[in-house]
């Protein structure tokens, strides 16, 4: 539910006017790979929208909703290591984590001199590349859209096989990633949680509640945070629904810019859009 914004989130919204802070920003570690990912940037204006693609998938999966973002400010995707044309992930590091990956884009970032502060979404395991980020990068972040996040949460189902986790032919840290997220919290940001509202193949709605639930408790993270459901979305809510997803960036790209609080979750609002305010 929204409520009224603490001293951080008017501080980011004050000094989005400010071009020094645009360009200050704190280098990741070094021991992380190369900054050297494959990105795409297009339009104009701030805060930047950070695409963040789910397991294993490439940045090209948001060009639909990149080119609508760009019509109202400056937007970015990539794809992480050994994906699309961005080079492998170092045979000489640790498998990638979360983290790991979100310090990467962090490099890859500066390397391209592309500025924050940025507000960020995530879809599925982009989701915990995202909480990632906003854990160990929290002066670049200005708000969050989460769509149909992963949770470690998940993985206490044994439906969800962690061993899956692979990407660019690299085995996913987990283990690394929960104590990377572990005592998150989003507290003075603007964050928006969308959860697909039709259920995969072989989940019921008992599941789909459970997992609901979890996308609550990243919700309740923030202090001015939604929770909508994309009603008519499976997992890929950006193709079932794109419009609601961009309904999403545009409401946190809205409250950076003008440092208010979100206006608390109304249905008038998103059923248009194809979402519905979660209640519960």
């Amino acid at each position: 539910m929204a409520s009224s914004p603490l001293a951080r989130r008017t501080v980011v919204g004050a000094i989005l006017v400010a071009t020094a802070f645009l360009s200050a920003c704190t280098s990741p570690p070094q021991s992380i790979a190369p900054a050297n990912l494959d990105i795409v940037c297009e339009g104009e204006g701030t805060p930047t929208v950070i695409l963040i693609p789910g397991l294993d998938t490439p940045a090209d999966t948001f060009e639909s909703l990149q080119a609508q973002i760009a019509t109202d400010t400056h937007v970015c995707s990539y794809s992480r290591a050994g994906i699309g044309t961005s080079p492998p992930w170092p045979e000489d590091l640790p498998d990638p984590s979360a983290g790991t990956a979100a310090d990467q884009l962090r490099a890859t970032l500066e390397a391209n001199e592309v500025s924050g502060p940025f507000v960020v979404l995530g879809w599925s395991y982009g989701g915990l590349v995202t909480q990632a980020f906003a854990a160990r990068h929290p002066d670049a972040v200005a708000g969050l859209i989460f769509e149909d996040s992963s949770m470690m949460g998940q993985f206490e189902n044994e439906i969800f096989d962690p061993s899956s986790f692979v990407e660019g032919g690299r085995s996913v840290d987990l283990d690394g990633t929960a104590e990377e997220i572990e005592g998150l919290s989003l507290e003075g940001l603007p964050v928006i949680v969308l959860t697909e509202g039709i259920p995969p193949e072989g989940i019921d709605g008992a599941t789909l509640e459970w997992y609901t639930q979890l996308h609550d408790d990243l919700s309740a993270l923030s202090d001015d945070s939604l929770h909508v459901i994309a009603v008519d979305a499976g997992h890929a809510i950006h193709w079932d629904s794109e419009a609601l997803v961009e309904k999403a960036v545009g409401t946190v790209v809205d409250a950076v810019r003008s440092g208010d609080a979100m206006s608390e979750c109304d249905d008038t609002v998103w059923v248009p859009y194809g979402g519905e305010c979660r209640v519960g």
